[in-house]
């Protein structure tokens, strides 16, 4: 496979994987619009899940793309706007653990009471998290625009 191929598919897997982790999170804020109950909690764990797992694929790929791709190791390492994105990434798997920490016990709850719906202020909470990370992520890609074009050398 020539580099520019393994170059141009590594960057279509990240991207993949970034959109999965924005669907994610999408899935995450439309379910905590209104107050979840028996039908919604499922699908915030579920979603949760996938968020973990869009992570890992967005990593890896970033990795990927860091020591396969065509500009190689060395472009990146010198770059800062790489940390910058590490930074910003990390930032919202920080923020990440409360939400996930939720919907753990929300689910226990319900598995203990069918009736069971959470408080409307940790909803809230929850909701303002995932915000923020969705608006956290956007600040990623822009990262990546000026680093794809040599900013920050």
């Amino acid at each position: 496979m020539s580099p520019n191929v393994l170059d141009a598919l590594l960057a279509y897997l990240h991207f993949s994987a970034l959109f999965l982790l924005v669907a994610c999170l999408g899935a995450q804020l439309f379910l905590l619009r209104a107050q979840p109950g028996a039908n919604v909690i499922p699908s915030l764990s579920r979603s949760d899940i996938g968020l973990l797992i869009a992570a890992v694929l967005v990593l890896a790929t970033g990795l990927a793309r860091v020591f396969y791709g065509i500009k190689g190791a060395g472009f990146y390492a010198g770059n800062p706007l790489l940390y910058v994105k590490l930074v910003l990434f990390l930032a919202i798997g920080l923020i990440s653990i409360k939400p996930t920490l939720r919907y753990i016990r929300w689910r226990k709850s319900l598995a203990a009471d069918a009736a069971f719906t959470p408080p409307a202020a940790e909803v809230a909470s929850a909701r303002r998290m995932v915000m923020l990370e969705l608006h956290l992520l956007a600040l990623i890609p822009l990262a990546a625009v000026f680093m794809a074009r040599g900013l920050g050398l």
